[in-house]
């Protein structure tokens, strides 16, 4: 990053993706995210299976292959039905789009549907007025099969997912930074060398918190920083806890890669500065306290980076911010002794750090029959903490994550009935693990999650 001109294209490129929406509000959504949702003719993806998974998992009701397909078929009627009525510029422009819908089709069980943008999707998932909707007659349908003693109701059933680009299209986030590169190498004009080391950086940090990236920076925009006319956003309906997971990550991975962009401390970059305060403020606010009274932006992050001197630079910066945020009162708020030492519980990095140096031996030792068998230790490998949150109690909940790909298969409710087995099931086996790593630490009561 040595030349004038890709400093310059540095800095555009942190002052757009983080630009804020315009409005009256007093808290500023992402420019990004609102250009994101907007765009017109985005493809919605909802998987048969996912859905019945999530159904079993929440109420208990298994829905067999051919009930499964019903249902699926009253929702295909009424979605098919809405997009009957969209309006296109004509015909060609029609048979075009309709023509892209197979290229979004990657799992058994998946139907897609072209929506007018991301506001339509969440109308048509679940609106209380709504006479009809995805949920209600996901609801309608699980309750005529007389399979629970009470009745499911469409909140619950749109409670189990969000919808969200991420999974299986562009974030928000991987947009705004994308737009970002392409526009500055326009007005920057930009070598192809220097495009590809600005988009080598987002793929890296993307990779690093194992964030996929399901289109390039060359399938979204041509040379002219213009869309690429094949190109639509993805939007997808996921599990709410696994919704917020990607979230947390994609900010951790968002705020990494502007700061590897030689920008940090400059005057026009107050990204960071400004993400690491409302981070601290969620955390420290995040329960009430009696006459206390906290003001400003939150934001939530569970992961911290895997670098430990990284990890001290952001906890001395958050530590700072935090004092600079008005109207928290810090008045009655009991700080440790110095001298006092804290248990490896209640510093969350620490324990992360000490779980994940452990745990691929201690799962790989434990992984005996009738549990899974080790072969190619492919999935003790995979085994990582993810994060450390305290419960409302103040005990500590450990996240973790494997590979899915192919070993959730064996996962009880998520998993395939011919392989999935309670004593084969891999959070079974890693929380056994977490447990014993954490036994020689002398760790009391926690929480194991998988993300």
């Amino acid at each position: 990053m040595s030349s004038s001109k890709l400093k310059q294209a540095t800095r555009f490129i942190v002052e757009r993706a983080t630009q804020k929406k315009k409005t009256k509000k007093k808290q500023k959504d992402s420019q990004a995210r609102s250009d994101a949702e907007k765009f017109p003719g985005q493809m919605l993806v909802l998987n048969r299976e996912h859905q019945a998974a999530l159904i079993y998992k929440e109420f208990g009701i298994r829905l067999s292959k051919e009930e499964r397909r019903a249902m699926f078929g009253l929702i295909d009627a009424f979605m098919k039905a809405k997009e009957s009525r969209l309006k296109f510029d004509d015909e060609a422009e029609r048979v075009a789009t309709m023509a892209l819908k197979t290229k979004f089709k990657k799992k058994p069980g998946d139907y897609v549907y072209i929506v007018t943008n991301f506001e339509a999707a969440k109308r048509l998932k679940f609106k209380t007025r709504n006479p009809d909707d995805l949920s209600k007659i996901q609801a309608k349908y699980v309750n005529s099969l007389g399979k629970s003693n009470r009745q499911v109701t469409p909140k619950e059933i749109s409670g189990l997912t969000q919808l969200g680009h991420g999974d299986r299209g562009v974030s928000a986030s991987q947009f705004g930074v994308d737009r970002a590169i392409a526009e500055a190498g326009v007005k920057f004009d930009l070598s192809d060398a220097e495009l590809k080391q600005l988009t080598s950086i987002t793929s890296f940090y993307r990779r690093k918190h194992e964030m996929q990236i399901n289109f390039s920076h060359e399938q979204i925009f041509d040379t002219k920083g213009k869309f690429q006319k094949d190109f639509r956003f993805v939007i997808s309906s996921q599990s709410t806890l696994q919704n917020k997971a990607d979230r947390d990550l994609e900010t951790a991975a968002f705020v990494e890669i502007l700061e590897s962009m030689d920008i940090l401390g400059m005057e026009t970059s107050t990204l960071t500065k400004d993400a690491i305060g409302q981070i601290t403020l969620q955390n420290l606010a995040s329960k009430k306290r009696k006459n206390k009274k906290v003001t400003g932006k939150r934001k939530k992050v569970i992961r911290e980076s895997a670098r430990g001197k990284e990890r001290q630079k952001r906890e001395e910066r958050t530590a700072l911010a935090m004092t600079a945020q008005r109207g928290l009162s810090t008045k009655g708020v009991k700080h440790r002794k110095q001298g006092r030492s804290k248990s490896i519980a209640s510093q969350p990095l620490n324990l992360m750090a000490m779980l994940n140096k452990e745990l691929p031996d201690t799962v790989r030792k434990n992984m005996n029959a009738p549990a899974l068998e080790n072969r190619t230790g492919t999935f003790a490998e995979s085994v990582k903490v993810t994060d450390v949150m305290q419960t409302a109690r103040g005990f500590p909940s450990i996240g973790y994550t494997y590979k899915r790909n192919p070993y959730q298969v064996f996962e009880i409710g998520n998993g395939d009935g011919r392989w999935a087995t309670p004593e084969r099931d891999p959070r079974k086996l890693i929380d056994r693990s977490i447990r014993e790593i954490a036994s020689e630490f002398a760790i009391g009561r926690f929480y194991t999650r998988r993300i």
